[in-house]
């Protein structure tokens, strides 16, 4: 890690392959016509970065969903950061912005590799609370956080510690979020690789065969191959294949995801800006009145881990001009995994 200010080089051949890919289908805006028609020439593009991904997370290091959408960090410094989501196909919504999960995993992350600039390599970091504010700017094209590590909490049992990130589509904020962190040991027989922006250049990753996938590799490849076909004019394949389709209640909304393999973070549990979108945007399912997203407060409790998250959000207030939803994350077996109230403009 460098000193003084300066910075590193976080870009690999890996970027310049997402880079180079994502050009070839850079942002279209396909109309609900022409989405699925659209879409349907990419599969095969997107069959391949769900695989690629599959091998490249068999390393310790990064998690699947950062692998499969390609975040990469061009600058490292003593303090502070830069990282970057590319505009890829398999990140995008059917409008052509990027999907607000794709958009959590840059989040979470970019948050978290600011805290990560003052740790030991190999430790293994929790988030307790995160909170969000977005300015209603679309989100398109790639995106660029730049995130702050502040230092820690004192005089507590555990020290939590504190970051903060602006994040931009072009020249323009898009969203202003903070971020408390801690430090756990690794569950048992797992090895935390090495951090983020060393992991293995996924250009590099040799491709797997289809019938040389483990069991947990291949439900992944099935939940991708019925996200393709189910994609269409309404709901793209990112919200098929991490399954952010929430349907509306009487009091709000509920979703529930069947978890994978491709939720997954260092330890097998949902990535925590997965987590957190999936909720988010079961929220915003709740309070269809309000449709711009304001702000986020969420307070992470436990793993999201088992067979399915039970995701239930329900309005508190709705008025003329906004709405508040308070939204509940539970594991299968009933144990809270998440705590999350959210502010919605009309």
């Amino acid at each position: 890690m460098d000193t003084g200010g300066d910075c590193v080089d976080g870009r690999s051949g890996g970027a310049r392959f997402y880079r180079r890919q994502a050009r070839k289908f850079t942002a279209p805006t396909f109309s609900n016509r022409h989405y699925n028609r659209g879409m349907k020439e990419h599969d095969d593009f997107i069959r391949r970065r769900v695989l690629l991904a599959l091998a490249a997370n068999r390393v310790p290091g990064f998690h699947y969903p950062g692998h499969l959408l390609g975040c990469e960090w061009p600058r490292i410094g003593d303090c502070d950061l830069d990282e970057t989501l590319p505009d890829t196909p398999y990140a995008r919504n059917v409008d052509g912005t990027i999907n607000l999960c794709a958009f959590g995993i840059l989040l979470d992350t970019a948050l978290a590799t600011a805290s990560r600039l003052k740790t030991e390599p190999g430790t293994r970091q929790a988030t307790v609370h995160l909170h969000a504010q977005f300015t209603g700017v679309p989100m398109r094209g790639v995106l660029r956080g730049h995130a702050y590590m502040h230092g820690r909490t004192a005089d507590v049992a555990i020290p939590q510690s504190l970051t903060s990130a602006t994040f931009y589509s072009g020249a323009e904020p898009v969203c202003r979020a903070s971020a408390t962190f801690v430090i756990l040991p690794p569950p048992p027989g797992v090895t935390i690789g090495p951090l983020p922006w060393q992991r293995q250049d996924i250009a590099t990753v040799k491709m797997p065969k289809t019938r040389d996938l483990e069991p947990d590799e291949r439900a992944a490849m099935r939940a991708c191959n019925a996200a393709l076909r189910r994609a269409d004019g309404q709901h793209s394949f990112i919200e098929h294949f991490w399954g952010a389709l929430p349907v509306a209640t009487e009091a709000g909304a509920r979703c529930t995801v069947r978890i994978g393999v491709h939720h997954s973070n260092r330890v097998g549990h949902v990535q925590g800006g997965l987590l957190l979108a999936l909720a988010a945007t079961t929220a915003r399912a709740a309070a269809p009145r309000h449709p711009q997203l304001s702000s986020v407060a969420s307070w992470f409790i436990s793993p999201g881990q088992g067979k399915a998250l039970r995701i239930v959000s329900k309005r508190l207030h709705e008025g003329r001009s906004f709405a508040a939803v308070r939204t509940e994350v539970r594991n299968a077996d009933g144990a809270r995994v998440l705590e999350v109230v959210s502010h919605h403009a009309a």
